[in-house]
């Protein structure tokens, strides 16, 4: 009897015993599990960007293998030389290194000051344009494209830089408005009466308190801003008609679509590495600050 008691004590000591073993093996079985995910899926996104790279490095020859090499055999800058020897190409992306900056900018400061509006004041049809702005994202860009070019050629302004600006803030502006309004919406009302109190304006207020500490949502805003203007091919597309103002995006479209039969295709992707580049280098230094501005807006939006 008494062994049989010692023994059901004993097997009721290991059943927790037991039971946590499972749970640790169940627990390392998922997170293994979630890693191979997680590896494939950076496989999966990784491998175009890696092939692009790979691909400006290789002659001719090897671009259109039967056998696809994963490793240049031997590596040749030639494509990158063409590509930067292009007098053309050269023209197009000084006029995107012109444009981008200056779509950031002019996002940044037209929709700090309006989302600060629609955070802080109070006024009629407040609500009502809210309500616009939003349903303005739902729009396809395609749908206004046309009349902008037709209101756009009557200005004068096709094939310009303040044209395609004006087009590129059309779209960047509600978006941005609204997630600054979100930003500003969350950030305390105190900081800026206390100022008040001190002396300080409602304008010294908002540039010595207020925008110091938005400067994650302000930098988000115009991160947006910078790479829809630079990766922009619509706009561009309709809204130039020559180098003038052509960016780079619209000379690459021209150059595989007017020139399909002889086309350097490793000039082509050497391009698409070069305009890819600004911002993966900008994702890379700023992302604290892209995500920190992008969910804090994102609360009370």
């Amino acid at each position: 009897m008494e062994t049989q008691v010692a023994a059901g004590k004993a097997s009721a000591l290991r059943r927790p015993f037991s039971r946590r073993l499972g749970r640790k093996a169940a627990d390392k079985l998922w997170w293994w599990i979630c890693q191979l995910v997680l590896i494939a899926l950076l496989i999966f996104i990784a491998f175009p960007f890696y092939w692009t790279v790979v691909t400006t490095l290789k002659t001719p020859g090897e671009q259109f293998a039967k056998v696809p090499a994963f490793l240049p055999h031997p590596a040749t800058l030639d494509n990158y030389k063409w590509v930067f020897q292009h007098k053309d190409f050269m023209r197009s992306l000084r006029n995107s290194l012109i444009l981008a900056p200056l779509g950031a900018i002019g996002a940044v400061i037209i929709t700090t000051s309006f989302g600060y509006s629609l955070a802080r004041y109070r006024y009629p049809g407040k609500q009502a344009i809210i309500t616009f702005l939003v349903a303005t994202q739902m729009l396809p860009g395609v749908l206004t494209i046309v009349p902008l070019f037709v209101v756009f050629s009557k200005l004068k302004l096709v094939n310009t830089y303040i044209g395609l600006l004006l087009g590129y803030w059309t779209f960047s502006v509600p978006f941005s408005g609204l997630m600054l309004r979100g930003f500003f919406t969350n950030f305390p009302v105190e900081l800026e009466e206390a100022a008040l109190i001190d002396g300080c304006s409602r304008l010294g207020a908002f540039l010595r308190i207020t925008l110091p500490l938005t400067i994650p949502g302000i930098v988000t805003v115009a991160l947006f801003a910078f790479i829809g203007v630079w990766n922009d091919l619509l706009f561009a597309l309709v809204l130039t008609r020559d180098l003038d103002a052509m960016t780079a995006t619209v000379f690459l479209n021209n150059m595989i679509t007017q020139q399909y039969s002889s086309t350097n295709w490793g000039g082509m992707i050497a391009i698409g590495s070069v305009l890819t580049l600004p911002t993966v280098i900008f994702f890379v230094f700023l992302q604290r600050a892209i995500i920190t501005g992008m969910t804090a807006g994102a609360i009370k939006g």
